[in-house]
């Protein structure tokens, strides 16, 4: 017998499965819904008082302690200023730490609290503490109050064109391409603050969620993603002690190089009741051919993608990652970085380590799907089409330099010039001195 949960969530998933194909309707249904949602947080949040001392975190809607906000959490929790503050997190379903090597350790401490996310709890402690700090966007209906901070970090330096910068007309999930838009204009006007690492960032993040060109000086506070303090760190760490503690946590065997293969997902690759799924996979077994005496390979999807991959096969070649909730340890732990066009190639980069681009739908993304706000071939490293060039790629990485090394240079100083392991500090710094 189904629960009335299961029930619900049948109906919800059916629901959305007829307003996908009914763009009319599923924007008069939101707007609804979200007219009602308003009403009722704004009068719950009228009858709750802003606490001077209350600090709310999330990230990635509540999937995992992570990213930037994780990174400015630490830094307060440090700092003998913040000894009387207090902390929450927002969670969806379980606390999703497990596999960090110190998420459970730095949630639990007297001084935070967890709130599970979409409850009554969570809307209250949106409505009550002085500084919001997310990487996405905050719910439509929920607007911050007047003596409220909002600190949106986003999560990435922007490759694929977003927001109202997307020019191709395409359908995600559930919005088009001017509903999308338009949800990034709506969180832009609650920002208080809009973190970033460089100007390049600043300007496409600032356009793509339309945030006016005179609030952009006093929003930007572009001082390096927070998020990226430990990859900085790491990379000054010559005895690569944090890569060894890493390695040996994630079961590496000794001795072996390890490869990071960190696709993104595709707008137009979405399954009513599956979410987005990807076929476009490295050929695992010419890599392990090829490679499996030398290397291990870490698989880490991007979280949109909802495909069950099974890696039983590949067993003491392949790793899969997906769950591990701090994807900076998944940096640090690698020798070399494949991806296709996700922003994970520009956070790697601080670590100055080979990185490689699998593309084998490239004309399609470009032209069809999203599009790039700058051309690819910018971006030092091989563009294969196929895993033989991989292949042939990791088998030279000395030959990596000499083909790549000052356009590496040049690509970390135009996407990453302020992440020196010190960003959070700075954030700190410009908001809580303005509050």
């Amino acid at each position: 017998m189904k629960t009335v949960g299961t029930a619900r969530r049948l109906v919800r998933s059916a629901g959305l499965g007829v307003l996908r194909h009914m763009p009319r309707t599923r924007l008069f249904v939101r707007q609804r819904y979200w007219a009602h949602e308003r009403r009722k947080y704004d009068a719950m949040a009228s009858k709750v008082p802003v606490d001077e001392k209350l600090v709310f975190f999330e990230s990635v809607g509540g999937r995992s302690f992570s990213c930037s906000p994780r990174a400015i959490y630490l830094a307060m929790l440090s700092q003998e200023r913040f000894a009387d503050y207090r902390f929450v997190w927002s969670f969806n379903g379980a606390e999703r730490t497990e596999g960090a090597t110190d998420g459970e350790a730095l949630l639990h401490n007297d001084r935070t609290t967890i709130v599970q996310h979409g409850s009554e709890e969570y809307f209250r402690t949106l409505a009550s503490a002085k500084v919001l700090v997310l990487n996405t966007r905050l719910p439509e209906y929920v607007t911050p109050k007047p003596s409220q901070v909002f600190v949106q970090c986003w999560h990435g330096t922007p490759l694929k064109r977003l927001g109202y910068d997307v020019e191709i007309e395409t359908t995600n999930a559930l919005n088009t391409t001017q509903e999308l838009a338009d949800r990034f204009g709506l969180d832009a006007k609650k920002w208080t603050y809009l973190l970033s690492p460089s100007p390049y960032t600043s300007k496409h993040l600032a356009d793509a969620f339309g945030l006016p060109e005179e609030r952009r000086p006093s929003v930007i506070i572009e001082e390096g993603y927070p998020r990226n303090d430990e990859i900085a760190l790491a990379h000054a760490d010559v005895a690569g002690s944090r890569q060894a503690e890493l390695r040996h946590a994630l079961g590496v065997p000794e001795g072996k190089k390890v490869l990071l293969y960190a696709p993104t997902w595709r707008d137009d690759s979405y399954k009513a009741g599956v979410g987005y799924t990807f076929d476009y996979l490295i050929d695992f077994d010419l890599l392990r051919r090829e490679l499996g005496d030398e290397w291990v390979v870490l698989f880490r999807p991007h979280y949109y993608i909802a495909n069950h991959f099974d890696f039983s096969a590949y067993e003491g070649f392949v790793i899969d990652v997906a769950q591990w909730p701090n994807i900076n340890e998944l940096y640090i732990a690698a020798d070399a970085l494949v991806t296709d066009y996700s922003s994970v190639m520009f956070d790697y980069a601080i670590l100055r380590r080979p990185i490689a681009l699998f593309v084998p739908d490239y004309e399609s993304y470009a032209n069809d799907i999203r599009g790039f706000y700058f051309d690819l071939k910018e971006i030092p490293g091989p563009h294969c089409m196929e895993t033989k060039e991989l292949v042939d790629v990791l088998k030279d990485l000395d030959g990596y330099w000499e083909r790549y090394g000052s356009a590496y240079d040049a690509y970390v100083e135009r996407f990453c010039p302020k992440d020196d392991g010190h960003a959070a500090e700075r954030v700190i710094e410009r908001v809580w001195n303005r509050i």
